[in-house]
């Protein structure tokens, strides 16, 4: 016998052309997702090529992964592709597998559908081509043609309406059943090398019969149906039809032997003797012949295939022959027993030993991830799994709330009882006992050493002390009162000799009275008293707030080494210590621990446990929760909600398996608030047990007081601490006020230095005009006196007096008029511009209204009266004589928002009435502050209305922005106080198209 083994049918493979994916793949997800489809260009290169390994899968295991790994990824694609002919349109072209017929469509079912009969034919061949003759090679037969018949089960049941006959359901489940039945040949080969009871392999040789009877008729149909089935299928199943029939009657016979049935045994071996002559004879031969002819049926059966089955058969009737003549002669000389028809023997019984295995089940779960790989496309998640996604997201949510709330809720539970207790804080006066001494409550806390070290460096020789500060201060503040005291003395002296001079000429001194026109400067220098006021105020306050820390501060000062800051602690415990003990026992006979007894220190000790064990438990909730947290925050189900979506409502049963899994998290959080819960009722015990102590109540009543004082001298230095950086920042502020300010004052006191001299200078030239005509006046007076004693002269006499008396006055006028043209009509010097004008003297002097209104002297020449014309015709009235040639005065510059404007380069008098403009503030530079002073205690708010320039306000300097200094514009700038009405403008000064009028 060339070869011992049965031969198997494999299916054979269907063929197909090459297909392109890329443009139907990127035309989709540009128009659909909405995406560069370029960057996809890779995907849809490895779905191309994956295609491709297809086409060449050999019939091994290789071929087959690559098959099923294309199948996945077909799987995966279809749930973010609907591929057919209105969407991503491919044409696959498949040839049937038996009469080679070329069937194309659009359909992405068909391409899958071929590919998992591929993948069967596969695993058909690779079982076929296994070595039986070992258990190893008959254990991977019998596994691959059960997974063979699964595959094309699964075919069978999840794709209808087949375009080819090999993908027919008819088609389809004969091969599945023609798997089944040589798995099933394979166990049957198995049980008879391995010897097993005869009844059995009867059995498992009846079912053979069977499956394959049913076999022929399915294949015969199929041909009628023009599938194109080999001939020699069908020729090899009816050999192993009639093979089996033999094999099953010849195990038969030797049960019915051992059941003592020995006419039966003899009818049955002549039956196995009449079946098997059938299958090695004339249809072993056209077996033969079929498989010569067809090329070995398509290589779907090995080329020694009918002769092997015909060796076997012919094997299986010697063998039946054989023992049926030994069966005959035994019962006729011994048992005598009845033999009965072929016709009458009871059908043996069968008994089926396979099942497909089912395609999920052809990989094992760890396998199936590595031979499908990553999803080509997990870049592309279909809006509905977004959806899907986010309800599971939401529902994670629901759960971390709950989880967190209930582990928030015991936090606070455990924290309120804590905060009753005072614990662990309420532990440290029984944990004193231990070093039996009051080192710690009478040591200088390391909080109080870093304070008196920071105080003793700012009130070293490197830096500024409180003292220098406020001795600077008081300097400034006196300084800025004798400047003003300096300006207010110059202007009532001023203002006295003005007065004098108007008293010795009466009518005739016409300067104006200082109180009109130096209101503004008294106004000023007021302002800047009651600002000087308000911030002496406080000064008070802040010097009143060193004071009440003063000592503290001394003491700080020494450095943190200092024996009076030592004291200072020592002094507070001995006083509490005193006070409890009634003085009975000194500092050093201080024991804390002396009152404590051995009892007291295990209670302590088992409080202390417990709230260890508690922290331990608070510790393992916390990482269990954020454990909880991160696995939420990494818990993504894309991937799953991709899969099962074409399954409908199953969003539910797949959110409530996947929340599974947070369960053990919660189950943990719930056992720690319980061991939680009993901790703190077995803390609660412990401390109460412990305070309820008398030793423990001693010792908690005398370290309480002590602590109590040593807090008290604590917050005490700490005060003094804070205060002094206070006094001394609020100190250095007033300085830069009063140094601001003394920059103001001195300005003002320079304005109204020169205001006085120019009213000196002023009354002077007035009182020297005034003088020498005095003298005319006198000399005319004593010539008429004398006129009027003389004796009555000729009227010719008189007459030639008239003539020379009107000759005078021509004479007079003409060299008036030649000194004094009339080139424009202006204001006198002591009205307001815009008022009528004073009549004036001949000389240019003011007389009183009253005396202007007569009619001039008589004349003989033509005098013209007064009247309107005159007034308006009338001399331009005499000004103050201009002040000399001065330099331009310097401008004050500064960094300030708002100082004194620069001066106009071109000479200028001072305007008397000159009203100070106060601009924003004092400062030199804006990143000066104001020096805000507050009284201790009060609050930060609204200030209440208070004069300009208070203290906290700086005054305005003169000349706001835009303003000229002392008149520069030509008129009187008006105040510019809260409340100050503008003044009259200044009469010594009216700008004219073309300049002043002392231009």
């Amino acid at each position: 016998m060339a070869q011992s083994q049965i031969p198997f049918l494999s299916v054979p493979f269907k063929r197909t052309t090459d297909v392109d994916w890329t443009y139907p793949l990127k035309h989709y997800i540009a128009h659909v997702y909405q995406e560069d489809p370029e960057k996809y260009s890779e995907e849809a290169y490895t779905l191309n090529r994956l295609r491709q390994d297809t086409r060449g899968a050999g019939k091994d295991l290789t071929g087959r992964d690559l098959l099923y790994r294309y199948f996945g990824q077909l799987e995966l694609l279809d749930l973010r592709f609907p591929v057919d002919e209105r969407n991503v349109k491919v044409l696959f072209n498949w040839y049937d597998a038996f009469d080679g017929r070329a069937i194309a469509q659009y359909s992405l079912a068909y391409e899958k559908a071929s590919i998992l009969f591929n993948i069967g034919a596969t695993l058909s061949a690779i079982a076929a081509s296994q070595n039986r003759a070992e258990a190893e090679g008959r254990k991977k037969t019998f596994h691959f043609f059960q997974a063979a018949a699964g595959i094309f089960q699964y075919i069978n049941d999840n794709f209808l309406h087949a375009p080819s006959q090999d993908l027919s359901r008819e088609t389809v489940k004969m091969l599945c059943d023609l798997m089944l039945a040589q798995a099933h040949e394979c166990f049957l080969e198995s049980s008879i090398r391995e010897k097993k009871r005869d009844g059995l392999v009867a059995k498992l040789a009846s079912h053979a019969v069977w499956v394959y009877g049913n076999l022929v008729d399915a294949m015969q149909d199929a041909v009628a149906r023009g599938v194109g089935v080999e001939k020699a299928w069908v020729t090899l199943c009816q050999v192993k039809h009639k093979y089996y029939q033999a094999l099953a009657q010849q195990h038969k016979a030797v049960f019915c032997e051992s059941e003592k049935q020995f006419g039966e045994q003899v009818a049955r071996l002549l039956a196995s003797e009449g079946a098997a002559k059938e299958a090695s004879g004339k249809l072993a031969t056209t077996l033969i012949n079929q498989i010569q002819s067809s090329n070995h049926a398509n290589g779907t059966i090995p080329a020694d295939g009918g002769i092997v089955m015909q060796e076997l058969a012919k094997s299986m009737a010697a063998t039946s022959k054989e023992k049926g003549a030994a069966a005959t002669r035994d019962n006729d000389m011994i048992y005598h027993d009845t033999v009965p028809q072929e016709s009458i023997l009871t059908p043996i019984d069968r008994l089926k030993a396979v099942k497909s295995i089912p395609m999920s089940e052809l990989y094992s779960q760890n396998d199936i991830g590595k031979v499908i790989g990553p999803d080509i496309f997990a870049r592309l998640v279909p809006l509905s799994v977004h959806e899907s996604a986010s309800m599971y997201s939401e529902e994670k949510a629901k759960l971390l709330r709950t989880e967190s709330e209930r582990c928030e809720l015991a936090e606070a539970e455990l924290k309120t009882s804590l905060e009753y207790m005072n614990l662990p804080g309420s532990l440290d006066k029984f944990r004193k006992q231990e070093d039996q001494s009051l080192d710690e409550l009478i040591s200088v806390p390391k909080d109080v050493k870093t304070w008196s070290d920071e105080i003793a460096i700012e009130e070293s020789a490197t830096r500024t002390s409180i003292q220098e500060i406020v001795q600077t201060l008081e300097g400034f503040k006196r300084h800025a009162i004798q400047k003003l005291d300096n300006a207010t003395l110059g202007l009532d002296q001023e203002m006295h000799e003005c007065e004098k001079m108007r008293v010795k000429f009466s009518d005739l001194w016409t300067q104006q009275p200082s109180a009109q026109i130096a209101g503004d400067f008294r106004r000023d220098i007021k302002n800047h008293r009651q600002t000087l006021e308000q911030a002496s105020k406080s000064d008070d306050d802040i010097l009143r707030r060193r004071d009440t820390v003063s000592k503290d501060i001394d003491i700080l000062k020494k450095g943190s080494k200092s024996s009076d800051l030592e004291r200072a602690f020592t002094e507070s415990a001995s006083a509490a210590f005193v006070s409890s003990q009634n003085a009975a026992e000194s500092l050093l006979d201080l024991d804390m621990g002396s009152a404590a007894s051995g009892d007291m220190k295990a209670k302590v000790k088992k409080v202390e446990s417990t709230l260890e064990k508690l922290r331990n438990i608070e510790s393992e909730r916390k990482e269990t929760l954020n454990d909880l947290r991160q696995r939420a925050m990494d818990d993504d189900i894309s991937n799953v909600l991709i899969l099962n979506k074409k399954t409908s409502n199953v969003e539910q049963q797949i959110f409530t398996a996947e929340l599974e899994k947070y369960k053990p998290y919660q189950h943990r959080i719930s056992a720690t608030i319980q061991q939680q819960q009993q901790i703190i009722r077995e803390l609660t015990d412990a401390f109460k047990a412990l305070v309820e102590d008398k030793d423990a109540e001693k010792l908690q009543k005398r370290y309480t007081q002590v602590d109590q004082r040593r807090q008290a001298v604590i917050a005490r230095f700490n005060t003094a601490f804070t205060e002094y950086f206070k006094i001394k920042e609020d100190l250095n502020k007033g300085v830069q006020f009063y140094s601001n300010a003394m920059d103001v004052i001195e300005s003002l006191c320079g304005n109204v230095q020169r205001f006085v001299q120019e009213r000196d200078q002023e009354r002077r030239q007035l009182a020297e005009k005034l003088e020498s005509e005095q003298s005319v006046r006198e000399q005319e007076l004593l010539k008429k006196k004398i006129d009027s004693y003389g004796p009555s002269a000729p009227s010719m006499e008189s007459d030639n007096m008239a003539q020379l008396t009107n000759q005078a006055r021509l004479m007079s006028l003409s060299t008036s008029s030649a000194a004094n043209p009339p080139a424009f009509n202006a204001p006198t010097s002591y009205q307001s511009y815009g008022q009528p004008p004073t009549p004036t003297t001949a000389s240019g002097f003011q007389q009183p209204y009253a005396q202007s209104q007569g009619p001039p002297p008589p004349s003989n020449i033509p005098y013209q009266p007064y009247n309107t014309s005159y007034q308006q015709q009338q001399q331009p009235p005499m000004l103050p004589p201009k002040p000399p040639q001065q330099q331009m005065q310097p401008q004050f510059t500064s960094s300030a928002p708002v100082s004194y404007p620069p001066q106009q380069p071109q000479q200028q008098s001072y305007s008397y009435n000159a009203a100070p403009n106060y601009g924003d503030n004092y400062y030199r530079s804006p990143a000066q502050q104001p020096y805000a002073y507050q009284a201790p205690g009060s609050t930060v708010g609204p200030a209440p209305p208070a004069p300009p320039g208070t203290y906290g306000q700086a005054p305005q300097p003169y000349g706001g922005p835009g303003q000229q200094p002392y008149g520069a514009s030509g008129q009187q700038q008006a105040y510019a106080s809260p409340g100050q009405q503008p003044q009259q403008q200044n009469p010594y000064w009216q700008q004219g198209r073309n300049g002043s009028l002392l231009d």
